[in-house]
């Protein structure tokens, strides 16, 4: 679509009032009593983006009727957009993607089919129309009306109004009030890349899921690795990664996350909406600007608005929280929601999981008896991004003697894959020192121990583990690559989520995860190279890199070639750093008035004026 100028106000949407004043010269269809055809009983149906919105009264035994019959309509942002950034050639014209009214005529028997009139196509024009007279057609062969014949013309009007789209600030709180059978809520965000900012920007939204335990609940959060939540009530539309492309409804938004207000979980408390940059080394100091768009997920009318003010080089921006309403702390089932700003910043953390105490922080007022673990951090990570393992430790900066690599994996359309996952050691000249896989569950030094050959993977858990005794591993082994490999030599696009994490198997807690998303990169390929914990050159500190690479092999024994040219010709990137706070002082902003008038129920199709039957 046309970018809006920046001298335009922004819209909600229209309301377009489409009048139908009658019809003149129409088809006969029905006979006299001499057996010839001399009058109809014609009515007409209103049909927008192929949907039935309206209908008029049937007129008896004319061919000229007159209707006088009103129908408003409100069309959503993305339709209001595209009606007032079209040229008013485009108008005249139509075209299959511009909002447009379709009048269909009829001819109402008794008894029988009702018979083809003729159609009309009316491009909504951002001015309106006038009174004027449209010619009726036959309509194409591939329409969903048409017929042999057409003649006559209809007169129509269409009355066009701008609905304003009002802005929220920090601090606003809004009630969402929406119907039981229309509650869904949209949630679009977008944003502009500085015109000299020739590198793409890969930002990332996560919707996270704050329990009414006051955990992070992971399986109900949703992000760029998890595109919805187990009941299908939020989902993401998935994860835009140079910053470039708008979505395909045409609207402006990168990203969107969409909610059923009234199927969310009762396990639920609050939701955190949050976009981090995962590009490294570039930071929202190289975005221009940044919007989020809140509107009615059936109708498409925009709701508000809220632009973030954020400067300086921040890697992280809480944007909103969206909360279900409590008592002193005590949360009924289903109950309402609201929407409160947020627009606070975060200078080093790449990911939703290493602000988790943040996120936990910013609802305190919810969950007044919450304690807040300040080290409870998790490396969510995707494709080449990279962390120094203890800072994510459990005990701050103090590396665990022993972590465990759990690899996992689904298969698609009932297709069994004997996967096998190995961990491959390389000195630093990148040749390999040692091999733990199926056939070799431990390692020589033994520090490494692989749980054994999973044929076919679990429903739920790891597929397999690999242990690993960091104060023991070998001084010359520099990178531990895991591998995992089709035996059988099936390709792996069969596979789906491949992931991995890294844990403290006494704890159970992880460290860092990592879920492959991309499948179809694993297409014509037999293996993949997931991850590879590494010393750094210089600090000489275990570090966790994402590798992600397509390769080919049914054992790791074939990949080592390709791992070494991989990790030889590809550097890893700067690691990215949590937030090292000893006390979480994150909360929400002190409540500001909403200065706009906010109403979230949709509009329906509304008949203005009812025409009398004869």
């Amino acid at each position: 679509m046309s970018q809006r100028l920046s001298s335009d106000p922004p819209l909600a949407g229209l309301k377009a009032t489409l009048t139908l004043h009658g019809a003149n010269n129409l088809l006969a269809k029905d006979r006299n009593m001499f057996g010839k055809k001399t009058s109809s009983d014609p009515y007409a149906k209103v049909y927008y983006n192929g949907e039935l919105i309206g209908k008029t009264s049937v007129k008896k035994k004319t061919l000229s009727p007159k209707w006088n019959y009103k129908l408003k309509y409100t069309l959503g942002f993305n339709e209001g957009e595209m009606v007032r950034n079209s040229s008013p050639a485009v108008c005249v014209s139509g075209g299959s993607k511009h909002p447009s009214f379709v009048l269909v005529l009829f001819d109402h028997d008794v008894g029988s089919g009702d018979d083809f009139l003729g159609q009309v196509t009316i491009p909504i024009p951002f001015h309106g129309v006038d009174y004027q007279s449209f010619p009726l057609q036959t309509g194409s062969a591939n329409s969903k009306y048409h017929g042999k014949k057409a003649k006559g013309e209809v007169q129509v009007s269409i009355n066009v109004t701008t609905m304003l789209l009002p802005d929220i600030v920090r601090g606003n709180i809004v009630s969402l009030k929406l119907p039981k059978n229309n509650s869904l809520l949209k949630v679009g965000l977008g944003w502009d890349v500085a015109a000299n900012q020739r590198m793409p920007i890969d930002l990332d939204v996560s919707c996270v899921a704050v329990g009414i335990c006051g955990k992070v609940l992971m399986n109900e959060t949703v992000y760029f690795s998890n595109l919805k939540n187990p009941n299908g009530s939020i989902v993401h539309s998935g994860d835009e990664r140079e910053g470039l492309r708008n979505l395909a409804d045409g609207s402006d938004d990168k990203e969107q996350i969409t909610m059923d207000l009234n199927r969310l979980p009762d396990s639920v408390a609050a939701y955190v909406l949050l976009v981090t940059v995962a590009t490294p080394g570039i930071d929202f100091s190289q975005v221009t600007s940044a919007r989020v768009r809140i509107s009615n997920g059936f109708s498409g009318v925009a709701l508000c608005c809220y632009r973030p003010a954020y400067e300086g080089e921040n890697t992280a921006l809480f944007v909103l929280r969206i909360a279900r309403k409590s008592t002193n702390g005590r949360f009924g089932k289903g109950g309402g929601w609201s929407l409160g700003t947020i627009g606070d910043t975060d200078t080093t953390a790449r990911d939703f999981g290493s602000l988790i105490p943040e996120i936990r922080g910013y609802c305190r007022d919810l969950l007044p008896d919450m304690d807040i673990d300040p080290n409870e951090r998790i490396a969510v990570m995707n494709k080449g991004m990279t962390v120094r393992v203890k800072d994510y430790s459990p005990q701050r900066n103090v590396l665990p003697n022993v972590l465990a690599m759990g690899l996992a994996w689904d298969v698609t359309d009932g297709v069994n894959i004997d996967l096998d996952a190995s961990a491959v050691c390389l000195n630093a000249r990148l040749n390999v020192v040692d091999l733990v896989y199926f056939k070799s569950l431990h390692s020589a030094d033994g520090a490494i121990h692989h749980s054994g050959d999973e044929r076919e993977g679990d429903s739920v858990g790891d597929d397999e583990k690999i242990i690993v005794a960091l104060n023991a591993v070998d001084p010359q082994i520099e990178h531990i690559v895991f591998v995992i490999n089709s035996y059988s030599e099936q390709e792996l696009d069969d596979i789906a989520k491949a992931s991995c994490h890294l844990f403290d198997p006494q704890t159970r807690r992880d460290l860092a995860t990592y879920t492959l998303t991309n499948n179809s990169a694993l297409d014509k390929h037999t293996a993949c190279l997931l991850a590879d914990l590494y010393r750094d050159k210089t600090t000489r500190e275990w570090m966790l890199r994402i590798l992600s690479v397509p390769s080919q092999g049914k054992t790791a024994r074939r990949c080592i070639g390709s791992i070494s040219d991989y990790l030889r010709t590809v550097p890893p990137n700067v690691a990215a750093t949590p937030p090292q706070h000893s006390q979480i002082l994150n909360e929400m902003p002190v409540a500001v008035p909403v200065d706009a008038d906010i109403t979230f129920s949709p509009d329906e199709p509304e008949i203005i004026v009812e025409a009398t039957p004869l």
